[in-house]
């Protein structure tokens, strides 16, 4: 049986912590997930920990400061390192709290038992594997996502050289040979109060001095050799409220039910995770398990169509050669194939237009 251990670094992710488990527990067991505790002061959190820790849960404690946090990359190798030298595990799965594991090939499936199954394809690559396909979740859009392309790091046993404190960047001993893998990160990065993706984003820019606007430079603070570092985070005190969500309005999108109802399965209510505002909610009941969706005029009319990645890639050449569109033809169908009339299926099956009471998001 083929055995897959995942681990995360966390601090006080009340709402994250509970649903991560439970997901990935689902679907490599409790016994194989590790948390690494950076500091939490959250009684919830530590409650969470305490009960799952009696389930199986490894939770490590002694990384504490901000400093271990820095280090996130360097400890988790460590870790994996460990694994491989008690042989125990075929896959080291490192992960951020907000990232939840899916795939994504010619559908999307959240399923376990289709999840493992991915794992055991990979088992006899001899190379470096990366999972460089996203869906960022969009904010006050319950199962609404953005397909992004970013990296992520996922190790075969033994194979680890290094991971970069991002986790964007695995290392490993085979640097010539690189495989594109299946999986899909959920990213739900965008919680339902905009003052909370602020705190966190606070909580992780706290070590850099001049990161956050209006803020003078604190003692043990440091300017970073990178000047670009933190700088996705520090747009959310650049940006308002308004502006973030406006930022969202005109971008085409997935619609994918399945993992809000996922996460109801887990017994988890995902209201707290991907918000609760009204945004068009309907069931999903095709092979693909997603919808293309867009807004049009203000934000009150949307518009539905079936996607067929397969197909999308059949038919458009240059965008499966392209060095960036090549990697998930998806983000090109949102980004130019809508706009430029392409056929986003086979059968020529047309989008259908729903009509909200109200702009969203």
């Amino acid at each position: 049986m083929t055995v897959i251990r995942c681990v995360t670094m966390q601090k006080n992710e009340a709402t994250l912590l509970e649903p991560w488990i439970l997901w990935h527990g689902a679907i490599f067991g409790l016994s194989n997930l590790t948390v690494v505790d950076n500091g939490s002061t959250d009684p919830h959190v530590k409650d969470v920990q305490k009960r799952y820790e009696a389930q199986g849960v490894q939770i490590i404690r002694k990384y504490r400061s901000q400093k271990d946090f820095l280090r996130k990359g360097e400890i988790f190798t460590d870790i994996i390192r460990g694994w491989d030298a008690e042989n125990a595990c075929d896959f080291a799965l490192p992960m951020d709290c907000d990232e939840f594991l899916a795939f994504f090939l010619d559908r999307l499936s959240v399923d376990p038992a289709e999840i493992r199954a991915q794992f055991e394809l990979l088992k006899d690559e001899q190379a470096t594997l990366i999972t460089d396909r996203l869906l960022l979740n969009v904010p006050n859009a319950p199962s609404y996502y953005r397909p992004q392309s970013v990296p992520r790091a996922l190790f075969k046993a033994h194979t680890i050289v290094g991971l970069d404190r991002g986790l964007h960047a695995p290392q490993t001993i085979y640097p010539e040979r690189c495989v594109r893998t299946p999986f899909v990160h959920l990213h739900l990065h965008n919680r339902p109060d905009y003052e909370d993706i602020r705190r966190f984003a606070r909580q992780k820019l706290a070590h850099i001095a001049g990161a956050i606007p209006g803020e003078k430079p604190r003692a043990g603070q440091i300017t970073p050799e990178n000047p670009k570092e933190g700088y996705h985070l520090r747009y959310y005190f650049q940006a308002s409220q308004e502006d973030f969500l406006r930022s969202y309005l005109h971008t085409p999108d997935i619609y994918a039910p399945v993992i809000a109802d996922h996460f109801r399965t887990l017994g988890v209510d995902p209201a707290p995770i991907l918000g609760d505002t009204a945004a068009p909610q309907f069931p999903v009941h095709v092979p693909q398990n997603f919808l293309a969706h867009r807004r049009l005029e203000d934000g009150s009319q949307h518009e539905y169509g079936l996607f067929d990645p397969l197909a999308y890639a059949y038919e458009n050449e240059d965008v499966v050669k392209d060095a960036f569109y090549g990697i998930w033809p998806l983000i090109h169908y949102m980004d130019a194939g809508w706009r430029e009339g392409r056929r986003p299926n086979a059968n020529g099956m047309e989008p259908f237009l729903l009509q909200a009471a109200v702009p969203t998001v």
